[in-house]
């Protein structure tokens, strides 16, 4: 901050005002995840494509019938998901399985029952493999950094779950 105050104070004037945790990856507390872009335009872009050439209450009203349509898809979806009591969406169950497959070929060392951690070395494959990773049960972290990117346990999460007795479903963070 003291560097943008030499450049410009009233640059810096405007950036204090604003909550550092919305501009900053310093104090985001961790929820980016070290991700400092997002996909919104590419979604206003996708929601917008044939229509950038109409007048302004066309676009608002074009923007409003592919919101709902947007939105009426996945509430169809949401509720036939609810009737067949599936849990999570079928992008989730798909990356749970996955690496619920690859956890089998893991191997763990236990460290503290308590802590519920432990370290998980990665089978040797292709030229690849052999890696180690710390999974901390109890904080619901690994060093992949994948379970708090994506809220599933990773497949080494999920082989220390299993050497723990714990359910991995249960793991799965809440949205």
């Amino acid at each position: 901050m003291e560097e943008i105050k030499k450049q410009n104070v009233k640059a810096f004037a405007y950036l204090d005002q604003i909550n550092k945790e919305k501009w900053t990856a310093s104090h985001d507390g961790g929820w980016r995840c070290g991700i400092l872009t997002t996909n919104m335009l590419e979604c206003i872009n996708g929601v917008l494509k044939g229509a950038r050439h109409l007048p302004v209450s066309a676009l608002v009203e074009i923007t409003l019938e592919r919101t709902v349509h947007y939105f009426r898809v996945r509430a169809i979806k949401g509720h036939k998901m609810l009737q067949n009591n599936q849990l999570w969406t079928d992008f989730v169950c798909k990356m749970f399985i996955s690496w619920q497959q690859k956890a089998v070929e893991h191997m763990v060392t236990k460290y503290s029952h308590s802590q519920q951690s432990a370290s998980v070395v990665t089978r040797r494959q292709n030229g690849h493999g052999m890696n180690t990773y710390v999974v901390k049960i109890a904080n619901q972290e690994c060093s992949c950094g994948k379970w708090n990117q994506f809220g599933i346990p990773c497949s080494h999460a999920q082989k220390v779950c299993g050497a723990y007795n714990i359910s991995v479903a249960s793991m799965v963070k809440d949205y």
